[in-house]
């Protein structure tokens, strides 16, 4: 599933940055999606996953 793996490998992209310092609205512009779009994902992600 392509579309699931690169939302994913952004998400993943973007907690690193954040992790390094930089903000979650400079993070999400350096990986090329939106903000509200990787708190959705994230949102997605604990009710599937759990994390």
């Amino acid at each position: 599933m392509t579309v699931l793996r690169d939302k994913e490998e952004r998400c993943c992209a973007v907690e690193k940055l954040i992790a390094t310092g930089k903000g979650v609205i400079e993070s999400c512009r350096e990986v090329g999606i939106s903000e509200s779009a990787f708190q959705r994902w994230k949102r997605a992600q604990r009710h599937v996953g759990g994390g």
